[in-house]
């Protein structure tokens, strides 16, 4: 029976990494890292390589298959035996001097030749490859991603022997982990802004895109392709070239809604945000019960509100803390004045698709309004009834 991965979130990944390149001689396991394309898996382990001081190599194993591994043979005269040459894109025999031991990483494993499982083996477990010895204190760590969900190519390592030599983990980036990165990383204003405000947008599980590699991208292309280096140039650009190609290099690299969504926010904002619910902005609540507010930006800001929490399911699996549950009250304040209807349809998908019916009770008591509390509490008992 084939591991299950384990979902973490960008800083746990991280943890996990920094205590397993620590450990030094004491491994007798590798880490695998699988998810969507694009979500940091590469980037991630480079880093904490480097903060470690390790001697980072990256090999991509789709472009390899066991003879490459093992490296070709050669004739020794001599000796009349043949000998096999270490391959280039191995660790080198001896770690050298500047570093503290190597990070093997093994990235695109979905993609690798069926042959290699049995040099990955010997890697993992003897840390030989083919006749090569690995220098003392390397760490392996593998990476793919994970076929049919992305529509990647993969090989099935169906190999208890090997599978039981991994620790697999299924990297599910948060907004939070992504917008520390990418202030610290030089990311667009325009694109942290955006994140901040629809925080759904970061990625798209079910359809790949938008994620945060293809939001990389976009930055690059808006300040070194087109020099927009802040917010304010990049509006003045977009509304004075409504026909522009940087539209169209937008669209390419997160899908078409979520670009066009983007531009749009640019040039003509939302009404109402994913922030403003989740933070309860008094304001935008007021506007609402006054209808002053478009219902189609109403409806979006509340399906982004919602998704906040799916998220949080797919990424923790674990309970929400203080801080969420503040957001989940504010979420259902705002659904205790919108229509019954949609207010019954918006608990039916948190309680369906976010799976936190518990929580929702615990919720309650910190929304603020008291005729809110008794409406939520109404509309949760017509749910259930029906």
């Amino acid at each position: 029976m084939k591991k299950k991965a384990v979902n973490v979130n960008i800083s746990e990944l991280k943890e996990i990494l920094e205590r397993y390149m620590s450990s030094k001689e004491k491994l007798n396991y590798a880490i695998k890292i699988v998810g969507h394309p694009g979500v940091g898996k590469s980037a991630i382990v480079k880093e904490v390589a480097q903060k470690f001081n390790k001697h980072f190599i990256d090999t991509r194993l789709a472009f390899k298959e066991n003879i490459d591994l093992g490296g070709y043979p050669v004739p020794d005269h001599e000796n009349k035996q043949m000998i096999y040459y270490r391959p280039k894109f191995i660790p080198p025999e001896n770690t050298p001097d500047e570093y503290d031991g190597s990070v093997w990483f093994l990235d695109e494993s979905n993609r690798a030749h069926p042959t290699v499982i049995q040099t990955l083996f010997q890697i993992i477990t003897e840390k030989y490859c083919g006749e090569h010895k690995l220098p003392d204190n390397t760490a392996i760590i593998l990476a793919g991603n994970l076929g049919e969900a992305d529509n990647t190519t993969i090989t099935e390592f169906d190999d208890s022997a090997l599978d039981g030599r991994l620790s697999i983990f299924h990297l599910k980036p948060s907004v939070d982990d992504w917008s520390d990165w990418a202030k610290s990383n030089g990311i667009h204003s325009s694109i942290i802004n955006y994140i901040t405000l629809f925080p759904e947008r970061l990625w798209n599980e079910m359809e790949v895109n938008p994620n945060p590699r293809g939001w990389h991208q976009v930055s690059m292309v808006i300040k070194n392709n087109y020099g927009l280096n802040d917010e304010e140039a990049l509006i003045q650009f977009l509304k004075s070239n409504q026909s522009s190609s940087l539209k169209k290099m937008i669209i390419s690299l997160i899908c078409k809604k979520t670009g066009i969504d983007f531009i749009e926010q640019l040039i003509a904002p939302r009404e109402i945000t994913t922030e403003d619910i989740l933070n309860l902005s008094k304001s935008k609540y007021e506007k609402i019960q006054k209808s002053e507010i478009s219902i189609e930006d109403f409806l979006w800001a509340m399906t982004g509100s919602i998704n906040y929490f799916v998220e949080k399911k797919e990424i923790v699996e674990t309970q929400l803390n203080s801080n969420e549950i503040q957001k989940l009250a504010n979420l259902l304040t705002f659904i205790a004045i919108s229509r019954k209807d949609s207010g019954i349809s918006f608990l039916y998908k948190l309680i369906k698709e976010a799976g936190i019916f518990t929580q929702i009770k615990e919720a309650i008591p910190f929304i603020e309004a008291e005729e809110n509390r008794e409406e939520i509490l109404k509309r949760i008992n017509l749910l259930l009834s029906n």
